[in-house]
């Protein structure tokens, strides 16, 4: 990582020390070159979780990777330090100027601004589903854009899911009024016009909106919606981990080649999620053992047994309902701290 970011030893060094804490961990070549090679390290900043952690995260920054590529490489060359501890990032509250905004609008503002919000919601959540299940999503800007108004007859061309939630607040104007161009003023949403050809009437014109990062944390503070957190740094998604799953569970066995989903991407061994980091390395395409020839089946690597083993007390909070009991007790280290075979 340090080669694929251009930086010698020293450079890498002088770009730790200018990193917010990064002094404290005094930076030398020598201990670098160790740390790279799987060596013992001499530091005492070095030696614990939350050192460890400190460092990954400034590493991950000099080298301009994502905190996750440089915890997997940590792992994979220091097998039997200590896991390092990314500790979560605090999280800035919306401020006042948010509270603001929404007190500001009129009710019937706050009205449109809230059904559109919670069609958004609805969208973003059908799209989590799609690729939990292993489908292939659209990008947001495709789905993001929601239809708010068809001008066209509604008994031939219906109503949009927008309206229909304006209707059931008792909101019953035909298309984008004063409303919406008041929140577009206020940076909320983006309406775009267009027209969409309709079986049987020909083009009719329709307007579209979209909801900005600002708009969703007014409808948030507004509604007391709390944003939904992610899982913790270097932790995956629970659509990535039931892929890990489901593969370290079929053992020697392995999983059907046909993987379906864009999983592989973000976890097999040689593949790129966008060709910008790589992935994980956690399941690996191949023939199953002993076998030269035949069809290739998805199986767990060293890395992802590791990964499991590391973090299942962790993921097992985060997603309960995924049941991984007996891949941790046949991968457990021992008691003397040795790996089973």
């Amino acid at each position: 990582m340090r080669r694929d970011a251009g930086l010698s030893a020293t450079e890498a060094c002088r770009a730790i020390t200018r990193r917010v804490g990064g002094a404290a961990f005094h930076p030398e070549r020598r201990k670098l070159r160790e740390l790279e090679r799987g060596q013992v390290v001499r530091s005492r900043m070095w030696g614990t979780p939350e050192g460890a952690g400190r460092l990954v995260r400034i590493l991950a920054e000099v080298y301009g990777v994502p905190e996750r590529v440089v915890m997997d490489a940590w792992r994979r060359t220091r097998p039997d330090d200590v896991v390092p501890l990314l500790a979560e990032r605090a999280t800035r509250e919306p401020g006042a100027a948010v509270e603001q905004v929404w007190g500001a609008l009129n009710g019937r503002q706050r009205t449109y601004l809230t059904c559109i919000f919670r069609q958004d919601q609805e969208a973003e959540e059908d799209q989590r589903r799609r690729r939990f299940l292993g489908g292939t999503g659209r990008k947001s800007v495709e789905w993001r854009r929601m239809d708010l108004a068809l001008y066209a007859p509604p008994e031939l061309v219906g109503r949009t899911r927008i309206q229909g939630r304006l209707r059931e607040e008792g909101v019953h104007d035909p298309g984008a009024g004063s409303s919406v161009a008041a929140l577009e003023r206020r940076g909320l949403v983006v309406t775009y016009r267009d027209r969409v050809h309709v079986q049987g009437l020909g083009e009719v014109r329709r307007t579209r909106v979209e909801l900005t990062r600002r708009g969703r944390a007014v409808a948030r503070r507004g509604l007391g919606v709390v944003r939904e957190k992610g899982p913790p740094p270097s932790l995956m998604s629970r659509w990535l981990w039931c892929i890990l799953v489901r593969v370290a569970l079929a053992g020697s066995e392995g999983v059907d080649g046909s993987l379906a989903g864009r999983g592989p991407h973000f976890l097999a061994v040689g593949r790129s999620p966008g060709g910008k980091s790589p992935s994980r390395g956690f399941i690996e395409l191949r023939h199953p053992d002993g076998a030269g020839h035949g069809p290739y089946r998805w199986f767990v690597t060293e890395s992802g047994l590791r990964h499991i083993r590391d973090h299942h007390a962790a993921y097992r909070e985060l997603y309960p309902d995924i049941d991984t009991g007996h891949i941790v007790l046949s991968h457990t280290v021992a008691s003397d701290g040795s790996q089973p075979a």
